[in-house]
């Protein structure tokens, strides 16, 4: 995938968030749920504006990330190297963030669904398919996981993004299977916390290993 084509889609995706933002806009009351706790209980209300442009606000601020990005990496950094890995990426990110706005939208007009579970179940799954191309990073300042010990060997890093690739892919697979099951979003979180945070640490053992 070129750079271009993730642009392309994800104006799409912006497109049809605003046209949604325009529908709720006319539809929802000036007062609506606009945060829920952990327990998918309501414990904050406020304007419908919040809801409504927070679609379109955080899809044109991936487009923009996904035009700005490969523009300022610096030399020997460079996404060009891995320019299909980044488009794919960012298409991912449009798309996590387009779904999480509509079900807001879903929430706040009143209909009667699990936010929290899906909401975990969506961030699990963008970590598997996130995971399935990780191993094809390269060094770069934006994507990936950037320690002192990646950012100072190639070996490190690429050992590192492999190794996190197939426990992000099977780890999400796992998370989306047991958040969609019900399972309280708490442990859900600490899960995630748990498969995000393993690699940061075993980047040092590599580093270590490899010398």
């Amino acid at each position: 995938m070129k750079i271009r084509t993730s642009v392309y889609i994800q104006i799409g995706l912006l497109l049809i968030s605003i046209v949604l933002s325009i529908y709720y806009n006319g539809k929802l009351p000036e007062t609506v749920p606009t945060h829920w706790n952990i327990h998918n209980q309501v414990d904050q209300y406020g304007s419908k504006l919040m809801p409504v442009l927070l679609g379109p606000c955080m899809l044109l601020f991936s487009l923009l990330l996904t035009v700005a990005l490969p523009k300022l990496s610096p030399k020997q950094y460079e996404i060009d190297k891995f320019e299909s890995t980044f488009a794919y990426a960012m298409v991912l990110v449009g798309g996590l963030m387009f779904f999480i706005s509509f079900c807001i939208l879903k929430a706040t007009d009143g209909v009667k669904m699990d936010f929290g579970s899906w909401f975990m179940a969506a961030m699990f799954i963008f970590f598997a398919l996130l995971g399935n191309v990780l191993g094809k990073v390269r060094q770069n300042f934006y994507m990936g996981i950037k320690t002192p010990w990646t950012l100072a060997s190639p070996q490190v890093w690429d050992a590192t993004h492999r190794m996190a690739g197939k426990l992000w892919f099977f780890g999400g697979i796992l998370g989306a299977i047991v958040s969609i099951a019900g399972v309280p979003m708490g442990y859900t979180i600490a899960y995630m916390m748990i498969i995000s945070l393993f690699p940061v640490v075993q980047s040092y053992f590599i580093y270590k290993k490899i010398g």
